[in-house]
């Protein structure tokens, strides 16, 4: 009898034990996702531009939010024919000069297959009654940022929108150097401060930045996604970990469409895998994980559920 209570005594500790395993594993199931739009959280996400009005015959001093200004002197606008502007002109602009803001505004920082480190990024859009301007023949504006420290390897880059409203950006080949250290008083806040000036002969998107690969070799790396995440409904990046720089990938990896790669990657740079899905209007997926980059590098990711305001705080602490 006492050997048969034992017996009992030890298959239920048994039981209890298995019971107890299976409570806490935590198994997480993803959606399998049929639809989903990529572009709408970035229209969710992206920076709005300032808004600024003024006669073109005067000289106007643009205020960038906390970074610096754009000096457009008086007469420096043209249509696009090149005939003068007179009278009331509407500009936009916005900076960027973070990764987080890199992300949420789907810029990245590369240009001819090599990443760039950025020290800032401006966008400067300039209009009458609803037509684009240029600059004219002969005249410059003066963009002057304190994000980072002037280095004289920085160059002047132009962006170009793409497909998928993706940035592709285009080294600024000038007679004279365009990009110079600068200590300047900041009309916005009354005070001096040191960083650079960009002196530029165009509008868009213009970025002051170093190419940071500095000959490394070359690798590619790639997400592996759950069924239903694909490049229609999910974007992701790596936001490298010790300098100023994302790199979108955006490659359809072989053998389906649940991998999404990037060539052509400095090997050898620590960052961190960032991905990012729209399941349906309002509904996100959301996935960060560390990396180094190497040679024909793949990584299985399972993004999770969240919410917009977290993914936005996840990306202001890149």
């Amino acid at each position: 009898m006492r050997r048969h209570l034992v017996y009992i005594t030890i298959g239920i500790g048994m039981m209890l034990a298995l019971s107890g395993c299976e409570k806490d594993i935590d198994v997480f199931e993803p959606a399998e996702l049929t639809s989903g739009d990529i572009s709408r959280f970035f229209e969710a996400v992206q920076s709005q531009p300032l808004q600024y009005s003024w006669d073109a015959s005067e000289e106007r001093v643009l205020p960038v939010p906390g970074s610096g200004q754009v000096i457009v002197p008086s007469h420096a606008l043209a249509a696009q024919d090149g005939s003068p502007v007179e009278g009331m002109v509407q500009a936009s602009i916005l900076e960027i000069h973070d990764k987080g803001a890199l992300i949420r505004n789907n810029a990245a920082t590369a240009a001819n297959n090599r990443l760039l480190e950025s020290a800032g990024i401006v966008f400067l859009d300039i209009r009458q009654d609803g037509k684009p301007l240029r600059i004219a023949d002969g005249s410059a504006i003066r963009v002057q940022l304190s994000t980072a420290n002037y280095n004289p390897q920085l160059r002047l880059f132009a962006g170009i929108p793409s497909d998928g409203n993706r940035l592709e950006w285009a080294e600024v080949n000038s007679g004279e150097a365009p990009i110079r250290a600068l200590e300047f008083l900041n009309e916005n806040t009354g005070q001096w401060e040191e960083g650079f000036e960009i002196v530029s002969g165009r509008l868009g998107w213009l970025q002051c930045a170093r190419y940071a690969d500095n000959g490394s070799g070359k690798a590619t790396a790639c997400v592996r996604l759950p069924v239903g995440f694909s490049r229609q409904n999910t974007a992701a990046f790596i936001a490298m970990q010790a300098i100023n720089a994302v790199i979108r990938l955006d490659e359809a990896g072989e053998g389906g469409m649940y991998r999404i790669c990037g060539s052509n990657l400095p090997s050898g740079l620590k960052g961190e895998f960032i991905v990012i899905t729209e399941s349906d209007e309002g509904n996100y997926y959301f996935s960060r994980e560390p990396v180094i980059i190497m040679e024909n590098l793949t990584i299985n990711i399972v993004p999770e559920k969240a919410q917009l305001s977290d993914i936005m705080l996840a990306l202001e602490k890149l």
